[in-house]
């Protein structure tokens, strides 16, 4: 069973919650030599700082209670989520902990979907599917594409625009990216839910998931694919046994990890990667004006929790030279508070640069997937 898993705060509360609400089962066990070592319980309270489980009453009678020496393992069956803790405390038959930091969920897509950052601002079209005669009432909308795959996609809306926009309706995807498909290829929306581009934000956005209906002709096809492999190579990094960058679950991780002990540095940390991951939007020309005339050193502490994307298209149309000595001073590691550091000067670097008109970072412009 493959698992995927998220660091996210509010994910994981809010999955927690539905757990408790819900007053299902969970599983407990501890791994003793080759055993396990099991009990049910479920989940009586979550909130950010702590969760409390409690054991059902036939752990009055266990041979082998819960011991503090070993990691405590909870399985949710029903929903296949999971997660671990390795401090706990017991009160009674209730088991106390803080809340935690990773929770781990099977892995239901079978084809593998890519994300888009909202800020690249990549482009997808469609029209409502109306009656033959009643071409009036047909919507067209152009929106942000958020995930896409050969099956289908995630576009983001705007609240105004979405009119009457219903699970089930049929749509014709008529543009991705800067393909046109014109006679539109035929999908149906899924589901609808609110999004927010900062999860410490409320927005008026809508996202909107869209399942391809109609089999993909062999040009539509050819298209998507060449999408969702660019974005693959870039998301697997550059092929070096060095440090190249973190995945986005990396990054969340991490993030994660830092706040438990410094929140501000956290939020700081993150507002600087999405400020500095802008730098992919670079022309080539851009590009080696820029890696010349910054700081390198001070560049790779700010890229030390970059994506391994915006490494990737930093470091691909450089010398191989400068790649290399790049990686090497990447691959230092840094405390998170150097690393705040070395981020404001770069985005204060980035800033000076824009406002004189030497680097423009413009994601619209900066490249074409299709």
């Amino acid at each position: 069973m493959k698992m995927w898993s998220t660091y996210r705060k509010d994910i994981i509360l809010e999955k927690l919650q539905i757990i408790c609400d819900k007053k299902e089962d969970v599983t407990i066990w501890q791994n003793r030599a080759e055993e396990k070592i099991k009990f049910h319980g479920r989940i009586v309270e979550v909130n950010p700082s702590n969760t409390i489980l409690e054991l059902d009453s036939s752990y009055k009678k266990a041979e082998y209670p819960l011991t503090k020496d070993l990691t405590v393992f909870v399985h949710y069956a029903k929903g296949d989520a999971l997660f671990k803790k390795e401090a706990f405390k017991t009160e009674g038959l209730k088991l106390i902990f803080k809340t935690p930091v990773e929770l781990m969920m099977k892995e239901r897509r079978v084809i593998e979907r890519f994300t888009f950052k909202y800020q690249d601002f990549k482009n997808v079209s469609f029209k409502t599917a109306g009656a033959a005669n009643d071409q009036k009432n047909v919507l067209h909308r152009s929106c942000i594409l958020k995930d896409l795959s050969v099956e289908g996609l995630g576009l983001v809306i705007h609240e105004e625009e979405m009119l009457s926009l219903s699970v089930g309706d049929s749509v014709y995807i008529t543009a991705i990216t800067d393909q046109k498909i014109e006679s539109g290829h035929l999908g149906e929306i899924r589901y609808i839910t609110p999004y927010n581009v900062s999860v410490e934000q409320d927005s008026n956005l809508f996202k909107i998931g869209i399942k391809f209906t109609a089999a993909l002709d062999s040009v539509t096809y050819r298209s998507i694919s060449s999408v969702v492999e660019k974005k693959q190579t870039k998301m697997k990094g550059i092929n070096v046994s060095t440090f190249n960058g973190l995945t986005e679950l990396d990054q969340e991780k991490i993030l994660r990890k830092i706040s438990e002990d410094n929140v501000p540095l956290a939020n700081n940390i993150k507002e600087q990667i999405e400020v500095i991951d802008r730098l992919r939007y670079l022309t080539t020309g851009m590009k080696q004006k820029f890696l010349l005339e910054v700081n390198l050193d001070l560049l790779a502490a700010a890229l030390r929790i970059a994506s391994k994307e915006l490494i990737f298209d930093l470091m691909t149309e450089v010398t191989e030279t400068m790649r290399e000595e790049f990686l090497y001073k990447l691959d230092q590691a840094k405390p998170p508070s150097a690393i705040n550091k070395a981020q404001d000067e770069i985005v204060k670097y980035m800033r000076d640069k824009e406002r004189a008109g030497e680097l423009v970072l413009d994601p619209v412009a900066f490249d074409t997937y299709v």
